[in-house]
């Protein structure tokens, strides 16, 4: 039976993580580790872990406040490795269904790096169900730039092998980016990308969610105006830095056209042809109109 190691960002999440724990520990059909690192928590979270650390398969790690990306790619660099290992992320509100694991290590490969993500049912703090992310007809670009640019893959929903493991701590990423995001990137760049149609997740939503639009029943269709708040809220630059990273560790592996490309989107703030370039490129958009329009309205007010 393989072994995933599950790794998990905690904040003030006295509330739901033990619900998401017990889930984590039924998975059926495979063996499963926790590597869990608290960021601070000021409530009773620690007090909640500290039941299931005494589990032989359960470690805790209490940090200072970095914030949830930093904390997840402190993960990354932490985790034990093993070639016969699986990884994946969790959030800490969530409750997985018993075979989220088990299918998610039977879709992947072992001889390339590869990641595994799939669709998700969002729900309340009370556990409404408010549906599906994701139509069952969707499938998520596998091409440059728009598998870059979309933004689709769930990190709740990631799995992924111990070579992607290995090709991640090539290089250690020294500006904050979401770790999803940044892990899908490298994936679609260097390795191999499944998405799974199917849900195996209830996706918790409410008002101290750390990501996605928070407790909102427009969270599977976000308008512009939640959109827009949400843009205004998180960073900023942040497919320039994660292009600027993947440049750094990765250049001398990836294609001329692809690592053409990251060095537009990486440069484009000091340089006013790749600005120009990037904004009247009919090929450098995003899936859908919509999502074209705001990576363009990015790129034309600095913040992409």
């Amino acid at each position: 039976m393989v072994t995933v190691v599950v790794m998990m960002s905690s904040y003030n999440g006295e509330f739901y993580i033990s619900q998401q724990m017990r889930s984590i520990l039924d998975q059926k059909g495979v063996n499963v580790e926790i590597l869990i690192r608290d960021d601070g928590s000021h409530d009773k979270t620690l007090a909640v872990l500290d039941k299931f650390s005494r589990l032989d398969n359960v470690t805790v790690i209490s940090g200072h406040n970095i914030g949830w990306r930093k904390s997840f790619m402190t993960l990354l660099e932490k985790v034990r490795f093993s070639s016969e290992v699986y990884y994946a992320f969790s959030d800490q509100d969530d409750i997985w269904k018993a075979d989220k694991l088990m299918t998610a290590v039977g879709m992947l490969k072992k001889n390339i790096p590869m990641v595994y993500h799939s669709n998700v049912t969002t729900m309340t703090d009370n556990e409404t169900v408010i549906g599906n992310r994701f139509s069952q007809d969707f499938e998520p670009s596998l091409k440059m730039p728009e598998c870059f640019l979309n933004g689709y893959g769930v990190g709740a929903t990631m799995v992924f092998n111990s070579q992607m493991l290995s090709l991640l701590r090539k290089h250690r990423v020294t500006q904050e980016t979401n770790h999803d995001a940044y892990v899908m990137a490298l994936g679609n760049l260097m390795g191999g990308v499944v998405y799974d149609k199917r849900s195996h997740i209830l996706y918790r939503r409410h008002a101290g969610t750390a990501t996605g639009f928070g407790k909102s029943e427009s969270v599977n269709a976000p308008t512009l105006w939640v959109r827009y708040k949400r843009y205004k809220k998180n960073p900023k630059n942040v497919f320039s830095h994660r292009a600027e990273q993947i440049l750094d560790g990765y250049s001398d592996e990836l294609s001329d056209r692809d690592k053409k490309l990251l060095h537009l989107i990486a440069g484009y703030k000091s340089n006013f042809l790749y600005r120009l370039e990037l904004f009247f490129s009919p090929k450098f958009k995003a899936t859908g109109f919509r999502k074209t329009l705001q990576i363009k309205y990015r790129v034309g007010a600095g913040t992409l």
